[in-house]
């Protein structure tokens, strides 16, 4: 058993064969479509949208494969999955406390974590060149809007040695304040200076003994730490808050909903907003629920009144499901777009949580 096998099996238990595995496959890879960021909000599964963006399908399958071999699930012919006993012992001893992840949270962080870590690295191994009046050095990140940053970064703070000196008091300041539940090590390895490389992820999870896929994880683990941390304390990290400071409000947004609400915040009804993006009222139907599961705001009053919310939280915590058609049957009355509202709103609020 891998670390991964674990992610999937904890995932797998949070759905509670609900959906097929492959729901839990695109919220690792952290597919942009309002189903997957659905699913990440309502089994409550924000910690690994995003985790894993290079991950194969076939990979994916032969780690099901394995939970299957140690029989800790159970696949059935529709391809949703049961946690066996044995499986649910497993992610209690193994899967939580310090081997949890507790500081990911690829929803919020997961396309920032990237922006944060290229222009970090690329800054050192400026700043470390320049202190040496180095100017020959393949850098370590290509992006050219990586690159453009780094150079404005440079141009408003000229004096090379005041904002290396500042920035390397920051994060070690920050990285001081992790490192009791956190290794900054995972982080310090890969950082490039002149004339030192950074590691590869795999040359730093063997020096820290443990599995490539174990460090991919303890990684975001510690970037998605230090973005909270920095969120909170702004004024603190200056530097380290520009560097991971995006300039989309709307971030965690899909690009289509975002056009969705732009319209629904000028007043426009579902149907209208259908007619004038020329897309079925199914689709803006799923733009509100992302809404919902987003933006704190965003109110769920003129979809479902606040007593068929809770009527739906009941029969929710009875039936013990989130599934439609189940809940359909009790509240014959509501539409299957108003059950998707309060589902939605029940994982924003986590007011039926199932966390193992």
């Amino acid at each position: 058993m891998t670390y991964l096998n674990y992610v999937i099996l904890y995932c797998l238990l949070q759905i509670n064969g609900e959906r097929s595995i492959y729901s839990v496959f695109h919220i690792l890879k952290g597919k942009k479509s309002s189903q997957s960021i659905q699913d990440a909000h309502i089994f409550y599964l924000q910690p690994f949208f995003l985790s894993l963006p290079k991950l194969k399908r076939a990979y994916f399958n032969q780690k099901v494969k394995e939970l299957e071999k140690v029989g800790y699930v159970i696949v059935d012919e529709s391809g949703k999955a049961t946690v066996t006993t044995d499986g649910m012992i497993s992610v209690k001893n193994d899967f939580q406390g310090d081997s949890f992840p507790s500081n990911m949270n690829g929803l919020v962080y997961g396309d920032q974590t990237v922006l944060f870590w290229k222009r970090l690295s690329l800054l050192v191994q400026v700043l470390s060149n320049g202190k040496q009046q180095e100017t020959l050095y393949f850098p370590v990140q290509r992006n050219k809007n990586v690159q453009d940053w780094v150079k404005g970064c440079l141009k408003a703070n000229p004096n090379i040695d005041n904002l290396s000196s500042a920035l390397y008091k920051e994060l070690h300041s920050l990285l001081t304040r992790l490192s009791q539940t956190l290794d900054p090590n995972i982080l310090v390895f890969r950082l490039t200076g002149y004339k030192d490389y950074g590691w590869t992820e795999l040359q730093v999870s063997k020096k820290l003994n443990m599995h490539q896929e174990e460090f991919r994880f303890k990684f975001l683990n510690l970037v998605h730490g230090m973005l909270s941390e920095l969120e909170k304390e702004c004024s603190t990290y200056p530097i380290l808050y520009s560097i991971g400071l995006k300039s989309d409000q709307q971030q965690n947004l899909t690009i289509s909903t975002s056009k969705t609400y732009e319209l629904y915040q000028k007043g426009h009804t579902i149907e209208e907003i259908s007619r004038i993006r020329d897309l079925k009222i199914n689709t803006i139907e799923d733009h509100v629920i992302e809404l919902i599961l987003t933006q704190k705001e965003f109110t769920i009053e003129p979809f479902i009144s606040q007593e068929e919310y809770q009527n739906v939280l009941m029969v929710m915590k009875d039936a013990k499901t989130k599934r439609l058609k189940p809940i359909k049957e009790k509240l014959p009355h509501l539409s299957y777009f108003q059950i998707r509202v309060a589902i939605a709103k029940a994982g924003e609020n986590r007011e039926v949580a199932t966390r193992a």
